[in-house]
């Protein structure tokens, strides 16, 4: 029996592959680690505007935001994060709040060399967003909330 959703992510992750994203995980502290994609040649400073593609409760970075980040990446340099218990992302931390996961996203940009961003929350990444807004305001250049 095929499992639907294995097979769906695959697709996805073939989706996001041809949008020029590669997966990459970046340590923000010990034992914190959040998984990503992000453009192949992520070697600092963006060549384009950078976008921080922030998933909902349900699900992951790829399966949440493949169609967009194929269309996206053209204009932007996309970055997919898995909020952390998701996607493969994890903390030893006990804290689990969107400020925690905020300041490991913050963290894990500016770490990959990212220092401005738009951050784009679907959902409760939503939540976690506006807390990047809120928190660490002069990284942001702009906010977009998806419900």
């Amino acid at each position: 029996m095929v499992n639907l959703a294995v097979a769906l992510r695959s697709s996805m992750c073939i989706i996001v592959k041809s949008a020029g994203l590669v997966p990459h995980t970046v340590e923000t502290e010990p034992g914190t680690k959040v998984n990503f994609w992000l453009p192949k040649n992520s070697g600092g400073k963006p060549e384009k505007p950078a976008v921080l593609l922030i998933h909902g409760f349900a699900g992951d970075g790829v399966m949440t935001w493949a169609f967009q980040a194929r269309s996206l990446s053209k204009r932007y340099s996309v970055y997919i994060p898995d909020l952390l218990f998701f996607g493969g992302s994890y903390t030893d931390k006990p804290d689990r709040s969107p400020e925690f996961q905020a300041e490991c996203m913050v963290k894990a940009m500016s770490i990959l060399g990212v220092d401005k961003f738009v951050p784009v929350g679907f959902s409760c990444g939503g939540v976690v967003a506006s807390k990047i807004v809120e928190l660490y305001g002069n990284m942001v250049k702009a906010l977009m909330v998806i419900e």
